[in-house]
C-alpha cells in the first residue's frame, strides 16, 4: 500500500511538473491556432443532393492511382535486397575446428623442443598454417599463448555471430586486423593472432527466407500509395449534378465535409495535434535533452513558436504567399540550435499543410520557406547573416510566385501582387527574426552567437581594460584563441564559444597585472622577494578574480566556467619545487594547486589545453616543427595521466585531432615568439614535467 502511494505521489508530481504543463499548454497553444486558421469552410453539401452551383476546386487534391500503385509495389519488391542470417552449421564446424586446433597445439608444445621437422610439416599443411605461426604457438610462453588464444577466441565468437557474406569476408578481416593493432599485445602476438584469424574467419551467412518476406511486407505496409492530382481550378461538380460518393470524398479531402462532420474534425485535430506534441518530446529527449533540463528554454520555445505561427496564420489571410514562418527557424537556429530548429520545422510543416489545407504548390512554398533558412545558414552569428537570410528569402519567394503565376495563367498584375507579398514575407520574417532574438535574448539570458559576437569586439569594456591594464595578458589570449578555435574548428566544437573564452580567460590578471611575468618590465620580477607560498597565493588568485570580474561585467555563464575552470587543478610546478628547496618536507602539494574545477565542456578543456600549449611553446628558445611536435603531445599527453580530462567529453581521436591543430597553428607562430623561457624548462615538458607554472609564465 505505500509504495502504491509513493508511486501515485510521484506520478501526480510529474503531472504538475512545469515540463508536462508546458507541453500541454504548447498543445493547446497549436489546437486553437490551427483551429482559427481553417474555421468557416465548409460546404454543407452530401451525398444524393443536387448542387445549386458550381463547386469549383479551390485547391487541387489527390486520390489513390490503383494501376499506379500496385506497378509501385512490384518495383519496390523487385529492389530489396535478401536478408542474410548466421548458418548454424557452418559456425558450429567453426568452433569445433578451432577448438581442435588448439588442442592439438597444446598436446604439442610440452614436447615442442622434441618435435620433427617432419610432424611440424604435416601439422602446418594440415591446419593451413605457416611454420613461422606454428612455430611460435608451440614454443611461446605460456602466458603469451594464453593471450593469443584469448584473443582469437574472442574476435572469431564475436564477427561470427552476425552473417558474414562472401564479398564482405576481406572488409571484416581487416576490422579484426584494426582491432588487434588497437590491443595490449607485443608485436609478434599481434602477427600470429592476426594469421589466425585469417585462417579461420570465413563466411556464415546464408539466406534467411522468412525474415526477407517481413522485410518486404514491411516496405509494402510503408509504401505510400500513387495518387492522381485533381488540379487547383477544376471543376468538381456544375450546377445541377446530384453529389455521388466519389465527390464527396474528394470534397472532404479538401476539408469541406458535412456539418455532421465538424465535431469528428474537432477530434481529428486533437488527436493530431497530440500526436505532434507527443513526436516533439521524443524527438527532443532524443536530439536536444538538454532541453528538457531547462524550464527558461521550454517556455522559450512555446512564446517562439506561437508568436510566429499566429502571425504567419494573419499574413496567410492576405495572401498566400505573404508568409513570415521563416522567422521561425531563424530564431530557433541562434537561440535554441540546429538539431531543435530542424525538429520544429519538422513537426510544424505537416501541421500547417493541414490547417491551411493546402496544396502541392502552396505546401512546397511553406517548405522552402520553413527549411531553406537552414540548409543556407548552418549558423547566425551576426545581424549581417539575418539579412542574407532575409533577402534570399525575398528573392526566392518572388521567384517561385512568378513561376506560379505563369504556371496557372494568372494575369499579370496578380503575378506581380502575389511577388510583391513574397518578397515582403522574406524580409518580414528576417526583420521579426531580429527583434525576436534580440528580446528573446534579453528576457532568458541565452548565450547565442549573436551575444558571444558582441564579447569578441575589440571595444568591449574589459577587452580593452585587460589590453591597457595587462598588454601582455592580452596578447597571450589572443594567441590561445587562435589554437584553441583552431582545435576547435577541427572536432566540431563551437568555435565562437572557445574564442570568447579564451579573450577573457586570464581577466583576472588585471587586478595585479605586474605579477605575472608576461606583464613585467625585463628584470623585474614581483616574485623574488615573496615567499613561494605567498607567490603561489597570488597566482593562484587570479581565477578567482576573474570569475569576479566576469560577473560584475555580466559575461555569460558558459564564459564564466571557462575562466573557473581553465587551469583544472595543475600544480604551480616552479612555486612548489622552490619550496621543497626551501622547506624539505615540509611542503604540501595541495598549497601549490589550483582549486579547479576539472574542464566539463569540450570548449572548457579546449581553452586549457590552448593556454598551457601556447606557454610552453613561447619558452622554447629555438622552437622547430618537431620541437613543437613534442611539446604539444607531451603536455596531452601528461594531462592525461593526471586526470585533468577526466571529467571533459573529449576522445583519444579528439586528443589526437587537437594535437594537429595545435601543431599546424604555432608552427606558423613560432618565428614570432618572445622566448620567456630557458630552452631546458621547456624541454621538461618532453620528459614529463608541467612547466606551465613555472617562472616564466608564473601568471599560470
Amino acid at each position: 500500500m505505500k509504495n502504491l502511494r509513493k508511486k501515485l505521489s510521484l506520478a501526480k508530481s510529474h503531472l504538475l511538473s512545469f515540463r508536462f504543463l508546458n507541453f500541454l499548454l504548447y498543445g493547446i497553444m497549436l489546437f486553437f491556432l490551427f483551429w482559427f486558421s481553417s474555421w468557416g469552410e465548409e460546404w454543407k453539401i452530401k451525398e444524393g443532393e443536387v448542387v445549386s452551383r458550381d463547386i469549383i476546386a479551390p485547391r487541387s487534391v489527390e486520390i489513390i492511382d490503383i494501376p499506379s500503385t500496385a506497378e509501385a509495389q512490384k518495383r519496390l519488391l523487385s529492389a530489396i535486397p535478401p536478408v542474410y542470417r548466421v548458418d548454424s552449421q557452418t559456425l558450429d564446424k567453426i568452433e569445433q575446428e578451432l577448438e581442435e586446433f588448439f588442442k592439438s597445439l597444446e598436446e604439442a608444445r610440452p614436447t615442442y623442443s622434441l618435435l620433427s621437422t617432419d610432424f611440424k610439416d604435416t601439422f602446418s599443411k594440415k591446419w593451413r598454417i605457416t611454420p613461422g605461426v606454428l612455430e611460435w604457438l608451440i614454443a611461446s610462453p605460456q602466458e603469451e599463448y594464453e593471450r593469443v588464444k584469448g584473443v582469437t577466441f574472442d574476435i572469431i565468437n564475436r564477427y561470427m555471430a552476425n552473417p558474414i557474406r562472401e564479398e564482405e569476408l576481406e572488409e571484416k578481416i581487416l576490422e579484426a586486423y584494426s582491432e588487434l593493432e588497437r590491443m595490449d599485445l607485443g608485436e609478434s602476438e599481434i602477427r600470429v593472432a592476426e594469421a589466425l584469424v585469417f585462417r579461420f574467419l570465413r563466411p556464415t551467412a546464408v539466406v534467411d527466407s522468412e525474415g526477407t518476406q517481413r522485410e518486404r511486407l514491411k516496405a509494402l505496409e510503408s509504401l505510400q500509395p500513387v495518387k492522381r492530382i485533381i488540379k487547383r481550378g477544376e471543376v468538381i461538380l456544375r450546377k445541377g449534378e446530384i453529389a455521388t460518393k466519389e465527390d464527396i470524398e474528394i470534397l472532404r479531402a479538401m476539408g469541406f465535409g458535412g456539418e455532421g462532420d465538424q465535431w469528428f474534425q474537432l477530434l481529428a485535430w486533437a488527436l493530431v495535434i497530440t500526436g505532434a506534441v507527443v513526436a516533439e518530446y521524443f524527438y527532443i529527449r532524443k536530439f536536444v535533452p538538454s532541453l528538457l533540463e531547462d524550464d527558461s528554454l521550454l517556455l522559450l520555445r512555446l512564446i517562439a513558436v506561437g508568436g510566429i505561427v499566429a502571425m504567419n496564420t494573419l499574413t496567410f489571410r492576405l495572401s498566400s504567399f505573404f508568409i513570415i514562418i521563416s522567422a521561425l527557424p531563424l530564431i530557433l537556429l541562434p537561440l535554441l540550435g540546429e538539431d531543435y530548429a530542424l525538429g520544429e520545422s519538422l513537426i510544424l510543416f505537416p501541421l500547417i499543410l493541414l490547417g491551411d489545407r493546402v496544396d502541392f504548390i502552396q505546401g512546397f512554398y511553406i517548405y522552402v520557406n520553413l527549411f531553406l533558412p537552414l540548409f543556407w545558414l548552418s549558423k547566425i552569428s551576426k545581424t549581417g547573416d539575418l539579412v542574407k537570410a532575409g533577402m534570399m528569402m525575398a528573392f526566392t519567394n518572388m521567384g517561385l510566385s512568378f513561376v506560379f503565376g505563369l504556371q496557372e495563367g494568372k494575369e499579370l498584375t496578380k503575378v506581380l501582387a502575389d511577388a510583391f507579398y513574397g518578397w515582403g514575407g522574406g524580409m518580414g520574417g528576417a526583420v521579426i527574426a531580429l527583434g525576436g532574438i534580440t528580446l528573446l535574448e534579453s528576457i532568458f539570458h541565452i548565450t547565442s552567437d549573436f551575444r558571444l559576437m558582441e564579447l569578441l569586439n575589440p571595444t568591449h569594456p574589459l577587452l580593452k581594460r585587460l589590453l591597457m591594464e595587462a598588454p601582455g595578458t592580452y596578447s597571450h589570449s589572443l594567441m590561445v584563441a587562435n589554437l584553441a578555435e583552431a582545435a576547435a574548428e577541427r572536432i566540431g566544437a563551437n568555435p565562437f564559444l572557445v574564442r570568447v573564452g579564451a579573450y577573457y580567460h586570464d581577466v583576472g590578471k588585471i587586478k595585479r597585472p605586474y605579477f605575472f611575468i608576461e606583464n613585467q618590465m625585463e628584470g623585474h620580477n614581483a616574485h623574488n622577494r615573496l615567499s613561494p607560498n605567498l607567490s603561489s597565493l597570488i597566482i593562484q588568485s587570479h581565477v578567482k578574480d576573474g570569475v569576479e570580474i566576469a560577473r560584475q561585467y555580466n559575461l555569460p555563464p558558459e564564459i564564466q566556467e571557462i575562466i573557473a575552470c581553465h587551469h583544472g587543478t595543475t600544480i604551480i610546478r616552479y612555486f612548489y619545487d622552490k619550496a621543497v628547496k626551501e622547506r624539505k618536507d615540509e611542503v604540501r602539494e595541495e598549497e601549490f594547486r589550483y582549486p579547479g574545477p576539472l574542464p566539463r565542456t569540450v570548449e572548457q578543456a579546449l581553452v586549457f589545453l590552448a593556454d598551457s600549449v601556447e606557454a610552453a611553446v613561447r619558452s622554447a628558445t629555438r622552437p622547430t616543427p618537431s620541437r613543437v611536435d613534442a611539446i604539444v603531445n607531451g603536455i596531452l599527453q601528461k594531462y592525461l595521466q593526471e586526470g585533468q580530462l577526466d571529467e571533459s567529453p573529449l576522445t583519444m581521436r579528439d586528443i589526437r585531432q587537437i594535437a594537429q591543430a595545435f601543431v599546424v597553428v604555432l608552427n606558423g607562430m613560432i618565428h614570432s615568439r618572445i622566448p620567456y623561457y630557458p630552452e631546458e624548462e621547456a624541454l621538461k615538458i618532453v620528459r614529463g614535467k608541467d612547466i606551465k607554472d613555472e617562472p616564466g609564465r608564473n601568471s599560470k
